[in-house]
């Protein structure tokens, strides 16, 4: 399996699971995992640094099976003055590669990890299906159904065979915790006694599942024979951020500072998606509960 944006949060769950079933992989990144990581968590992964990896990006493609797309140089908020770059800083980069793997590799499937918490917008309360209208309100939200269309694109006009997996709020080991993940921010705020920001008091209602569920449906999509298919993943849970907050001092035992503002007109309310299809279609669902993923990330902190 040839993964790309392997050294970030998601990639290192995916790189060491794959290691765990005895696979190797090849983990593409602009800055390669430490050698610490990969001897100890993947090492049967291949690390590659992206200038390598594009001085002969035919020859690699040809030598895999699936390539799962984790790269992003953005996170929520990230473009919001300037939505117009999330298109050449993410959206310009996948195509130009998916275009060249279905070229060089026409058997290939490529798996993207797509945003089912911004691509829906702000829904009506309920569940989101697959079939949900596309209605991003921030520009993080929009590069994700730009990137989207451009991969339904390359399917109908090359035959790319493609899996879109719209996964809720991944958690787990690994994640920094210095910017962006509300449950890797307030553990880093538990055990350090700074001070966490939240907006709208909290309220927002998200979907959070562990790492290790979602590279589960990653690899189960790659290896998978249908062809492609759009597909929510995650818990089908929502739980309220300021909640997540009080499980993160339930299991640290130590208070999480906060520093309270108004609501922001891109935060969307309520984020929870359906994973019926995924479950009937992939057999796939959630199996770690949010305490267990915020026990273990503590544990590892």
């Amino acid at each position: 399996m040839l993964i790309v944006g392997a050294a970030g949060f998601v990639g290192r769950h995916l790189c060491a699971a794959l290691s765990a079933a005895g696979r190797e992989s090849t983990c593409v990144s602009r800055k390669v995992p430490d050698a610490e990581f990969l001897a100890r968590h993947a090492p049967h992964a291949r690390p590659l640094a992206l200038d390598e990896f594009e001085q002969d990006v035919a020859r690699h493609l040809r030598r895999h099976h699936a390539l799962v797309y984790l790269a992003s140089s953005s996170v929520p908020g990230t473009f919001a003055a300037e939505p117009w770059r999330e298109l050449s800083a993410n959206v310009d980069p996948l195509l130009r590669l998916a275009h060249a793997a279905v070229a060089a590799n026409p058997a290939i499937k490529l798996v993207y990890v797509s945003s089912g918490g911004t691509v829906y917008g702000r829904g009506d309360g309920t569940p989101f299906l697959e079939t949900a209208a596309l209605a991003p309100i921030s520009s993080y939200g929009y590069g994700k159904v730009a990137a989207e269309e451009a991969l339904r694109f390359l399917g109908r006009s090359t035959g790319l065979r493609t899996a879109i997996l719209r996964a809720a709020n991944p958690i787990g080991r690994w994640q920094s915790g210095k910017a962006h993940g509300i449950v890797s921010v307030a553990l880093r705020a538990a055990l350090s006694g700074s001070t966490i920001t939240l907006f709208g008091g909290g309220l927002q209602v998200r979907d959070f599942f562990d790492a290790d569920d979602l590279v589960a449906a990653i690899i189960t999509a790659a290896d998978g024979t249908r062809n492609e298919g759009v597909w929510n993943v995650g818990s089908g849970v929502g739980t309220r951020v300021i909640d997540v907050v009080g499980t993160v001092e339930r299991v640290t035992g130590r208070p999480v500072a906060l520093d309270m503002h108004p609501a922001r007109s891109a935060d969307v309310s309520y984020a929870v998606l359906d994973c019926a299809r995924a479950r009937a279609d992939l057999g796939w669902s959630a199996t770690i509960p949010l305490e267990e993923s915020i026990a273990r990330m503590a544990a590892s902190a």
